[in-house]
C-alpha cells in the first residue's frame, strides 16, 4: 500500500479515535480475563454455597412451624415428621431441579433418602465413600460444630447410582426431632458452570473486539449517512414512544380498576407499581407501599410472617404459586387474603421482580371455619360430637401407649327419665334441657378435658391426664350432684338425675369406638342397677351384653322355629275347689341350651320389642287352644283363659282390634279372656290406658291387674280403671310368714279389693302355711305349685275332664292337708 495512502487513512478522524480505542480494549480485557479468571470459581463456589445455606433455613423454618403445631396440638407429633418427611422428600432445586435433601438421626440412621431409599432405616454409622470416609459420622461432627460447615466427599450423580462425583455437603441438626439435614452441590456442576463463564466471557471479549471492528468500519461507512437518516430515525422514535405511551396507559388502566390488589415487587424488592385496589383490602393508599415496601409484611400478623417469607421463596418461578394468609388493616380487623404471584421476566428472560395478585377471602375463611366447626360440633350445645369425641380419644389412647403413668377415663352418661320430659312439656323444654346440661358438664369439667353430646340425651365425658383412677370417680361423683339439681325454665321445674358409665384406662389395644362401647354398656349396667347410679365397666358386662345379643338373635330364630310353645296353670277357687280358669305362660325349649326360664328371655324380649312378636303369638295360642278344649269337652264352657300383656303391647293403639279379631277367629266369647297388665303399663300413661281398657271392656273383655302392689298406683286411679281382678305378686305371698310387713300388705290388698268389688288372686302358692294364711285372710283364689304347676294343653284338658270330680277331690285333699300343716305348726 503507498505511504501516502497510509497516512490518509491515519489522518481519518474515526481511525485516529478508533484505533487506540481498540488496542486499549483488547489489553484491558486481556487482563481482565487473566485477573478475574481465578476468583470466578471462589466467588461462584460461596454463592452455591449461600443458596444451600439459604434454602436449609427455609426448611429448617418450615420443620420449625410443623413442630411448634404439634406442641399446640393443632396436629399430632408423628403426623407433623411425617409431613416434615413428606416436605423434605419433594423439594427439589439446582439449575436441572435435581438436587436434593436427606435427613438421618442422630445415630445415625437414614430416615429418607430421595434417590437411595433401599437406605430408609438402616444404621449408616460405618457407611464410607470410594475414599473410605465415614461419611454420616463425618456429618454429624460438622451440623454439631455450627450452621456453616460443609463437608467434602463422593457421592453418586444425584438419581445415576452407576457415576460417583465428587460433591460438598451442608448439614444441619434440627433438635427438636433429634434429625441431621443434609443438601449440598457438586463440584462438577461448580466446574461445568466455571468453563460456561470462561467461555463466555472469551466469546465476550472476542465479540467485543469484533463487534469494535465492525462498528469502527461500519461508523467510517455510514458517517456520511448519518445526517441523512437521522431525521428517519427521530420520527420513527417518536412514534413509537407514542405507541408505548399509549400501551402502558391502556395496561394501567385495566389494572387499576381490576378488584384484586396487583403488585409489582422489583429484584431490588421495591414496589414498581401497586393497584388503587389495596386501599379496599388494607386501608392504606398506594403511596405507603411505594414509599415503604415492606409495608406489605408488616401488616402480615406476626404468626403468618414465616409462611410469607416461604412463600416469596417458592412463588418466585415461572410456576408459581399461591397462599392464604391474615392481615390486620388500618382498623385494627383481621382479614384474611390469597396471593398468587410469580416471576417477572423481561427481554431475554431478564428477572424483573415478582408480580402478586391478592384477593380478600374473609368470607370464604369464615363460612370454611363455619363449616368446620359444624362438622366437629353438635349444633344444639356446641359440645364436641362424635368424630371430635373419638379423634380426642384416640389421640389419649395413643399418649397413653408412649407415656408411664398417664390416665384417662371416659365416661358414657344418659340422662334418667327424660323421654318423660319430652313427652310431658314438648322437645322445646327438652332442649333447655339438655343445652342446660352441657353447660353444666362444661363448667364442672377441667381445661384439658372433654365434653361431646353423643346424640339424644347421651353425652360423653373424657377426663384427660388424670392423677389416678380414683380421681375419675371423685369428678363423677361431683358431676352427678350438680346434674341432680333442679332445672327451672319459663315457670316449670323439672329434676332428672344420669347413669354414669365408666372406662378407666390403661385399656386394651383397642378402637377408640370399642372403649366407647364398653363404656356404654357400663352405663346400661348402672341404669339397670336403679339409674343415678355409676358403673365401671368390666369384662364380664361384655360379656354379659354379648350373651344377650345372642340370646335376641337365637330368640328371633326361635320364634320362626317354632321353638316356644304355651304352658297352663290352673287358677283355683277355693270355696268351690274347682278349676276356674288358666294363665297361659310362654316356654322356649332351646336347641343347644335346653329349657331356658322366662326370667332370662322375657326381659330381654321386653327391651329389643320382640316382646310384641311374643304376646300375640301367645294370644292366639292360647285362644287357639281354649277354642279345641270349648269343643272338644263340655267342662270349659265357663273356663276363662288369662294372657299377660306386656307394656309395648298394651301401648299399641289397635290392641283392641287385634284381641277382637284374634276372638272372632276361634269363635270365643270375649267373656272367656282375661287380659292380665301390671300397675307401670298402665301409670306409663294413665289416660291413654283407660281409654283403651274401656274400649275392650265395652266389647266384654275382663282385665286383671298383676303384681298389685310393685308398682304406684294410687286408690283414686284404681277406681277409674274398668278391672275385675287383682292378683297379688308372689314376693309378697312367698314373705308372710317371715315378714309381718308383707301380711299387712296382702290383707290391705284383699280388704281393698272388697271394697272396690273386685275379686282377688294369690300369686306363686307354694307351701300349706301359705295357704292358711290366704283362707283365714278369705282369699278364695290361688294360682301356684302347691295345687298345680303349669302343664301342656292336653294335660289342661284332661283336668277338665275331671274337674267336678277328681279334680275337686284333689283340691280338697290339698286343702285339708294345709289344715293339718298348719294345726301342727300352731301346736308346736
Amino acid at each position: 500500500m503507498p505511504q501516502d495512502k497510509r497516512t490518509h487513512y491515519f489522518k481519518f478522524a474515526p481511525v485516529r479515535v478508533l484505533l487506540p480505542s481498540a488496542i486499549m480494549l483488547v489489553l484491558f480485557a486481556g487482563s481482565i480475563f487473566l485477573y478475574l479468571l481465578p476468583s470466578i470459581e471462589t466467588t461462584l463456589l460461596k454463592s452455591k454455597k449461600d443458596g444451600v445455606l439459604e434454602i436449609t433455613d427455609t426448611v429448617i423454618s418450615t420443620l420449625t412451624r410443623l413442630d411448634d403445631m404439634a406442641r399446640r396440638g393443632e396436629i399430632t407429633d408423628d403426623y407433623a415428621r411425617k409431613l416434615g418427611v413428606e416436605l423434605l422428600k419433594a423439594i427439589r432445586y439446582g439449575d436441572d431441579d435435581m438436587d436434593y435433601f436427606w435427613v438421618t438421626d442422630l445415630t445415625p440412621r437414614m430416615i429418607m433418602h430421595p434417590y437411595r431409599p433401599e437406605l430408609d432405616g438402616q444404621d449408616l454409622s460405618d457407611f464410607r465413600d470410594r475414599n473410605g470416609k465415614r461419611l454420616f459420622a463425618e456429618f454429624i461432627l460438622a451440623a454439631e460444630k455450627g450452621k456453616d460447615q460443609f463437608v467434602d466427599y463422593y457421592w453418586q450423580w444425584k438419581d445415576q447410582p452407576d457415576r460417583v462425583s465428587r460433591k460438598l455437603s451442608h448439614v444441619r441438626v434440627f433438635a427438636p426431632w433429634g434429625w441431621v439435614i443434609g443438601t449440598g452441590l457438586y463440584l462438577d456442576d461448580l466446574q461445568q458452570e466455571i468453563a460456561v463463564y470462561r467461555d463466555r466471557i472469551s466469546a465476550i471479549f472476542m465479540g467485543i473486539l469484533l463487534i469494535s471492528s465492525l462498528l469502527s468500519l461500519y461508523i467510517i461507512r455510514q458517517s456520511g449517512l448519518s445526517e441523512k437518516k437521522k431525521a428517519l430515525v427521530q420520527g420513527q422514535r417518536e412514534r413509537l414512544v407514542r405507541v408505548l405511551q399509549e400501551s402502558e396507559e391502556r395496561y394501567r388502566t385495566i389494572a387499576d380498576f381490576a378488584y384484586d390488589w396487583e403488585v409489582w415487587i422489583g429484584t431490588d424488592k421495591t414496589v414498581h407499581y401497586c393497584s388503587p385496589a389495596c386501599q379496599r383490602i388494607t386501608g392504606y393508599p398506594q403511596e405507603r407501599f411505594f414509599e415503604h415496601p415492606g409495608l406489605i409484611r408488616e401488616i402480615i400478623i406476626e404468626d403468618d410472617q414465616d409462611a410469607w417469607d416461604a412463600y416469596l421463596v417458592e412463588a418466585n418461578s415461572d410456576r408459581g404459586d399461591s397462599l392464604d394468609f391474615r392481615i390486620k388493616n388500618t382498623e385494627g380487623k383481621i382479614r384474611w387474603l390469597g396471593v398468587v404471584g410469580r416471576s417477572v421476566s423481561g427481554i431475554g428472560g431478564k428477572p424483573l421482580g415478582m408480580r402478586l395478585s391478592f384477593r380478600d377471602i374473609t368470607d370464604r375463611k369464615t363460612m370454611e371455619e363455619q363449616l368446620r366447626h359444624q362438622a366437629l360440633h353438635d349444633p344444639l350445645t356446641n359440645l364436641a360430637n362424635r368424630t371430635l369425641c373419638l379423634d380426642r380419644l384416640s389421640q389419649a389412647m395413643r399418649r397413653a401407649k408412649r407415656r408411664e403413668n398417664y390416665y384417662f377415663a371416659v365416661v358414657f352418661l344418659d340422662l334418667d327419665r327424660f323421654k318423660i320430659i319430652n313427652d310431658s312439656l314438648g322437645h322445646r323444654f327438652g332442649d333447655m334441657v339438655l343445652t342446660e346440661t352441657a353447660i353444666r358438664l362444661t363448667s364442672e369439667m377441667r381445661g384439658l378435658d372433654t365434653v361431646s353430646r353423643f346424640g339424644g340425651d347421651e353425652f360423653v365425658l373424657l377426663l384427660d391426664e388424670l392423677s389416678s383412677p380414683g380421681e375419675a370417680i371423685r369428678i363423677i361423683k361431683r358431676v352427678r350432684l350438680r346434674l341432680a339439681e333442679p332445672f327451672r325454665f319459663n315457670g316449670d321445674e323439672v329434676q332428672t338425675t344420669a347413669s354414669f358409665g365408666i372406662v378407666l384406662s390403661p385399656v386394651e389395644d383397642i378402637k377408640a369406638a370399642d372403649v366407647l362401647q364398653h363404656a356404654n354398656i357400663a352405663m346400661h349396667r348402672a341404669k339397670e342397677a336403679g339409674r343415678n347410679r355409676f358403673k365401671v365397666f368390666t369384662e364380664r358386662m361384655l360379656e354379659t351384653a354379648v350373651d344377650q345379643l345372642t340370646l335376641e338373635n337365637d330368640m328371633r330364630r326361635g320364634l320362626g322355629n317354632k321353638e316356644f310353645r304355651v304352658v297352663y296353670q290352673p287358677i283355683m277357687d277355693l270355696s268351690g275347689s274347682d278349676v276356674i280358669g288358666f294363665e297361659a305362660l310362654a316356654r322356649w325349649d332351646h336347641p343347644d341350651r335346653g329349657q331356658i326360664p322366662p326370667a332370662e328371655f322375657i326381659p330381654m324380649a321386653e327391651e329389643s320389642g320382640l316382646i310384641t312378636q311374643l304376646g300375640e303369638w301367645v294370644l292366639e295360642k292360647s285362644l287357639a287352644t281354649l277354642a279345641e278344649w270349648r269343643r272338644e269337652t263340655g267342662r270349659a264352657d265357663n273356663i276363662f283363659m288369662s294372657v299377660n300383656l306386656s307394656s309395648k303391647q298394651f301401648a299399641r293403639a289397635d290392641l283392641d282390634k287385634i284381641v277382637v279379631k284374634t276372638l272372632n277367629k276361634h269363635d270365643l266369647p270375649p267373656s272367656c279372656l282375661k287380659l292380665e297388665i301390671t300397675e307401670s303399663s298402665i301409670m306409663d300413661n294413665p289416660e291413654s290406658s283407660i281409654l283403651t281398657l274401656n274400649r275392650l271392656r265395652k266389647v266384654g273383655v275382663r282385665f286383671s291387674i298383676d303384681d298389685f302392689g310393685t308398682g304406684y298406683s294410687s286408690l283414686s286411679q284404681l277406681q277409674q280403671l274398668p278391672v275385675d281382678t287383682l292378683k297379688v305378686d308372689r314376693s309378697f305371698i312367698s314373705r308372710m310368714k317371715s315378714d309381718p310387713e308383707n301380711m299387712e300388705i296382702v290383707k290391705a290388698v284383699i280388704a281393698l279389693a272388697r271394697s272396690l268389688d273386685l275379686n282377688v288372686i294369690a300369686e306363686g302358692v307354694e307351701l300349706p302355711d301359705q295357704l292358711c294364711s290366704l283362707l283365714a285372710l278369705d282369699c278364695h283364689c290361688v294360682q301356684g305349685f302347691y295345687f298345680h304347676e303349669p302343664m301342656p294343653a292336653d294335660s289342661a284338658r284332661e283336668l277338665l275332664e275331671h274337674r267336678t270330680g277328681r279334680t275337686a277331690d284333689h283340691t280338697r285333699e290339698r286343702m285339708r292337708h294345709a289344715h293339718r300343716v298348719c294345726h301342727d305348726e300352731k301346736n308346736k
